[in-house]
């Protein structure tokens, strides 16, 4: 499978017919004793034959495969030996939240290696925490190791087994809490036996599915020790969810002086214009500009203070604190409108005052 055939199917799995961004609930019902599944009505038991049973309004039916809901929701339900779990899907929620992609940092094949799955003590398990409110820690499977080399050093990952068939490398790296969420990402692994070799490829790198849902999808953190003291600019950076979302994700990139990363949220035929009175320049003059001028700052800040949105355009203000490497200081106050057109920016106008000396 290609790198752009993954992104696709990665896509569909959040946002297709049975994308994980639909769902709204979930639960397990074990044993004979009613129990609530969250978000859904009516009382949940397992019955003398093994069956799994809903109750509402005094009549108790048997449920099994897809079964609808009053509301237009959609519920799956499945298992067996007594262990069901119930699934939930609204298909309006993908709508309701905006979500409209996947920032992703730019395809780059030195991040991909040669992995080796190496065995683990026999029925190990390990404590990770889970992003339950409160948090609680749980004891998974982890049944083997990842090892992977990068830059001449050696890396060991622990992979856990939290669902039967899902095998998961959750990692946090020095990317984490600025350009990616702090939590961590996943790498999804295949079931392979220790000794087989892979391909570890962090451009296939994902966000945990808790950004998604965080009441329903109450993921592991990296067990201890799944750490790379590195930064991994490589795979998935962040859902994004509307057109001011995406409006910041490029004014994140320029802080970051991530400049083919600007560039690709922009149209090829993009403008720009500041109230300079120079007119007009391609967005690719534009970057290329701030790159060149950038060498004497030591970092630089967009404070979004307020934002405005409708189909296709974002207004906002924001100041600009600039840090120079000579210790001086600035902050400029601008108003910015951002035109998009199938997703990309093609219009970028700027409206700032002259900087304020700190």
């Amino acid at each position: 499978m290609s790198y752009e055939e993954w992104r696709k199917a990665r896509w569909n799995e959040i946002a297709g017919q049975d994308g994980k961004a639909k769902v709204v609930a979930s639960g397990t019902v074990t044993g004979h004793e009613p129990q609530v599944v969250p978000g859904v009505a009516g009382e949940w038991r397992v019955n003398e034959a093994g069956a799994l049973t809903r109750t509402t309004d005094g009549v108790t039916t048997e449920v099994g495969g897809t079964f609808e809901l009053p509301d237009g929701r959609v519920g799956v339900a499945g298992g067996a030996d007594g262990h069901y779990g119930v699934v939930v899907m609204d298909p309006e929620a993908l709508g309701r939240s905006g979500l409209s992609g996947i920032d992703t940092y730019p395809y780059d094949p030195a991040w991909v290696f040669e992995g080796e799955i190496r065995a683990a003590p026999e029925g190990r398990r390990v404590d990770v925490e889970r992003l339950t409110s409160p948090r609680t820690t749980d004891s998974v499977l982890a049944p083997v190791d990842l090892v992977v080399t990068i830059n001449g050093t050696e890396h060991v990952l622990t992979i856990i087994e939290t669902m039967p068939g899902q095998r998961l490398v959750v990692f946090t790296d020095e990317t984490n809490g600025t350009e990616t969420p702090g939590i961590g990402r996943w790498l999804v692994l295949p079931l392979l036996e220790p000794g087989s070799k892979l391909s570890v490829d962090f451009n296939q790198t994902t966000l945990s599915h808790h950004h998604l849902v965080p009441a329903v999808f109450t993921c592991p953190l990296s067990p201890p020790g799944n750490h790379l003291p590195m930064r991994v600019e490589a795979g998935e950076r962040a859902f994004m969810y509307d057109l001011k979302s995406k409006a910041t994700a490029y004014l994140r990139h320029l802080e970051n002086r991530e400049w083919a990363d600007a560039r690709a949220m922009c149209s090829s035929a993009a403008t720009v214009w500041h109230n300079d009175g120079k007119g007009d320049s391609t967005i690719e003059e534009n970057i290329s500009g701030m790159a060149a001028q950038i060498e004497p700052v030591e970092s630089m800040r967009y404070d979004i203070t307020r934002q405005f949105s409708q189909q296709g355009e974002v207004l906002q203000q924001h100041v600009v604190n600039v840090v120079m490497k000579d210790g001086a200081l600035f902050q400029v106050d601008a108003a910015v409108y951002f035109r998009f057109e199938d997703g990309l920016i093609t219009r970028i106008e700027e409206y700032a005052s002259l900087p304020d000396h700190g």
